[in-house]
């Protein structure tokens, strides 16, 4: 059994390993060498993004694998400040999970930032997601929907709005001459933040409009990028638009 050891952070400052660990070593892999890699995935949250009315004592990160030393996480704030506080461990009975415990929290905006390391091959994974706790008013900009002509036989508008939960709600509208073609669009979310990894989300169609979106809780203010990936029957190469998107914090806070 692995004993509880609290967290620090590195030298970096991009995130909260296990204390001890003298930092992470990274292997290079060469696709052309045919080596597979053991990705550790984020498989499941508890609490999962989106909205809670408070934050339990622990929260519980699963990955698809095994994971080693210098995996770990971290709570930020609204700001992408550190909580202070938080500690954490690998569950004892499973190394696939890590364990937050967090102290008690105001309501507000926070995200999980985290990074799995596998166990299997070493390899290092980035990501996060958001959490909105008890109501917090949602974060807005005043940027509205941002449209974009390239390329020039497609425009992509990216369109947010937030929803009753506090999670915003991503649609993207497509019109040229190859809209008909538009299969699949997938938002690519980078935080203003650095270090902390990329969120990939999948559009699905809506059930009245056809038109392709997704839930994304948009929970640290600052400049995002946002990236639209559209895919097209009978186009070889994916349309890659990049938007930038401002979250303003509301007055007052």
């Amino acid at each position: 059994m692995m004993d509880r050891k609290t967290w620090t952070r590195r030298s970096t400052g991009r995130i909260l390993t296990l204390a001890g660990v003298a930092g992470l070593s990274t292997s290079a892999f060469l696709a052309s060498a045919g080596v597979a890699l053991a990705h550790a995935n984020l498989e499941k949250a508890d609490p999962p993004a989106g909205a809670v009315e408070t934050l339990p004592e622990q929260l519980v990160l699963t990955f698809s694998g095994a994971l080693d030393r210098g995996s770990g996480a971290r709570l930020l704030d609204v700001r992408g400040v550190p909580v202070d506080g938080v500690s954490g461990e690998f569950d004892p009975a499973d190394r696939t999970r890590i364990v937050l415990t967090v102290p008690p929290v105001a309501p507000g905006l926070y995200t999980v930032a985290w990074v799995a390391v596998s166990a299997e091959d070493g390899h290092e994974m980035l990501g996060f997601y958001g959490l909105v706790v008890g109501g917090a008013f949602p974060l807005s900009s005043d940027s509205g929907p941002v449209t974009s002509s390239m390329p020039a036989d497609l425009s992509v508008q990216l369109s947010p709005a937030t929803d009753v939960g506090g999670a915003t709600q991503w649609s993207v509208t497509t019109s040229g001459a190859t809209a008909d073609t538009v299969a699949r669009v997938i938002l690519s979310f980078v935080p203003p933040v650095s270090g902390i990894g990329t969120v990939q989300v999948t559009c699905k169609a809506d059930a009245v409009t056809g038109i392709p979106g997704a839930s994304f809780p948009v929970t640290m203010a600052g400049d995002w990028q946002v990236e639209a990936i559209i895919r097209r029957t009978g186009v070889s190469d994916d349309a890659r638009v990049r938007f930038a998107w401002t979250a303003v914090l509301p007055l007052g806070v």
